[in-house]
This record gives structure tokens, C-alpha cells and sequence, in this order.
């Protein structure tokens, strides 16, 4: 028996929930997982897992392995680590996930420099807005806007974005400008985004000194950032988008920023991956070039 084939074969079905996950995630097929699982309680003597159609669940004795054995993996990945990265550059495949709207706005145009520093880094990027399950989909790192919730992933957060109230030059041509909130519940078409994890609309939130008004009252909505400010570009209404992904269209007078007194809602921008996995050199270069880039190229409030 491949012992070390099999407690990583073991760790991967716990990790993920199911032997096909696993199997995915390890590319090799179910029937090799499940045959390296086999073994290993034979080795042991004693059922590790307890495993129906549709799910797995430690036994008393698999919970006490995996907790031994997770910290022995970790030590060798520690050392592996520590010989190859004082022996080569960085490389190998990293796989990302990025929001749209700062994938084609910050993230993809900066990549040239990226490559330059490490060519033998092979970037498989995933552009989404959606919930990725890091170690289901073997994701190394996710970029993602807001506030998070509980997670046993690490969160990197990279600075504060703010919300921009804005509409194009051809929508306000035909609508009285808003001087208040409130106005804008008054023959004005809103265009909202919700959430691809909750489902959950996110209302138009502003504040100025004590008073805060929300508005939750939406035309259109799009669980796509990018999309969503495309119908504000548009003209198909107004809406809150992230000042970085916006900041060049303000420049050209693409859209104008409205109700600028009043203080819009402001989110963070963070780096997440799992907290299992010891960092790989490549991951951990990627993280900090994205951090440095992200920070030098946003005006915003930095973490």
C-alpha cells in the first residue's frame, strides 16, 4: 500500500465531502480513491469514515487520525517547501477566481507585469461573482468584494472600496438630477445588484452625519457586477458601483457621480484562501504582487 497516496486520498475525501469530489480534486478516478481508502482501514483495522450515497462523516477513530495526520502532512509540506523554494523560482499553475468588474478593470491589464517577474507562473484564471469552493474546485485564491461571511478560509483584505452613485450623461439628460435619497424613489428607474451567494438584493445605502437612508426600490438587477454596470453605462437607469471599477468612466464623463453628499456604503476588497493548505511559493508571490498592485493603482482607504 502507497500510505502517503492513501492519508492524502483520506484528507481530501473529509475535505471535500464526497469520494467523487475528492477524486476530482486529486485527478485520478473514483474507483483509485475509494481502493486507497479501502486499504488504509485495512491497514488500520478500523472504519474511518462512514460513507452513504450522498455524503461522508468521520467515525470517533477517523476524527482522531485526520487530526494526527493533517499535522504530519503539514510538516512535510512544510519541507518540501522549504527545498524546493531555496532551489528554483517560483512555478507552476496557480488557479484564481476574480470578480468581473475588477477583473477586466484592475486585475487582467496589470497582468503583463506579473508574467514579467514570473514567466514560469501558469495562470488559470476563473472570472466570476459567485461563491467558489476553494478546495472542492482545487482553487488556490479568490478575489472578492464585501463583507464575508464566518469562513474557515483566510481573508487578506487589501483595502476599502466605496460605493459611487452614478448614471450616464443620456440618463440624466432625461431625468431630474436627485438632490436627496429619497428622490430617487420618484421616477427614477434603479439598477441593483444581488448577491450569486444569498440570493439577497443589496439596497442603495447612504448616510450623512446620523441619518442613513437605504433604498431598496430596483427596475433591474443583476447578480453580475460587470452587467450591472453596463446598464447603468447604459443609460438604462442609476445605480451604486465600486469606485475602482468605475473610476475611469468618471474620468471621461462616461457616467457622473451623484448625491456626492451624501456618504455611500463602502466594502472590502480581500484576498481568500484556505487556511488548511500551506502556502506554495508561486501562491504566495501571486498574493503579494496582487496586494502591492491593488493598492498602488486604488485611492482608496487602505487595511
Amino acid at each position: 500500500m502507497d500510505q502517503f497516496s492513501a492519508i492524502r486520498a483520506f484528507m481530501r475525501i473529509v475535505e471535500t465531502g464526497s469520494l467523487s469530489k475528492a477524486a476530482m480534486s486529486l485527478e485520478m478516478p473514483k474507483s483509485t480513491v475509494s481502493k486507497l481508502l479501502a486499504d488504509l482501514e485495512i491497514h488500520l483495522g478500523t472504519k474511518l469514515l462512514q460513507r452513504s450515497t450522498r455524503s461522508v462523516a468521520l467515525t470517533a477513530e477517523g476524527t482522531t487520525y485526520y487530526e494526527h495526520v493533517g499535522q504530519v502532512m503539514l510538516g512535510l509540506q512544510d519541507a518540501d517547501l522549504s527545498v524546493r523554494e531555496s532551489s528554483a523560482s517560483p512555478s507552476g499553475r496557480i488557479r484564481i477566481d476574480v470578480p468581473s468588474s475588477l477583473a477586466n478593470t484592475l486585475v487582467i491589464p496589470a497582468l503583463t507585469e506579473f508574467r514579467a517577474l514570473y514567466p514560469d507562473i501558469q495562470l488559470v484564471i476563473g472570472i466570476s461573482d459567485r461563491p467558489v469552493a476553494l478546495i472542492e474546485e482545487a482553487v488556490d485564491c479568490v478575489l472578492r468584494v464585501g463583507h464575508l461571511p464566518d469562513t474557515s478560509l483566510i481573508a487578506r483584505t487589501i483595502y476599502m472600496d466605496r460605493l459611487i452613485t452614478c448614471a450616464s450623461p443620456t440618463y440624466l439628460a432625461t431625468r431630474d438630477r436627485p438632490v436627496t435619497p429619497e428622490e430617487l424613489r420618484q421616477g427614477h428607474d434603479i439598477i441593483g445588484y444581488f448577491s450569486a451567494l444569498t440570493g439577497e438584493a443589496r439596497p442603495l445605502v447612504f448616510k450623512q452625519g446620523d441619518r442613513v437612508v437605504e433604498i431598496s426600490d430596483t427596475n433591474l438587477l443583476s447578480n453580475d457586477s460587470t452587467g450591472q454596470r453596463s446598464m447603468i453605462l447604459s443609460g438604462l437607469g442609476i445605480g451604486q458601483l465600486f469606485r475602482s471599477t468605475v473610476v475611469t468612466h468618471l474620468n471621461t464623463g462616461a457616467l457622473i457621480s451623484v448625491l456626492d453628499d451624501w456618504t455611500d456604503y463602502a466594502a472590502p476588497v480581500s484576498i481568500l484562501y484556505p487556511s488548511s493548505k500551506k502556502l506554495t511559493a508561486r501562491v504566495r508571490v501571486f498574493i503579494d504582487w496582487l496586494t502591492d498592485h491593488l493598492r498602488r493603482s486604488h485611492g482608496g482607504d487602505q487595511i
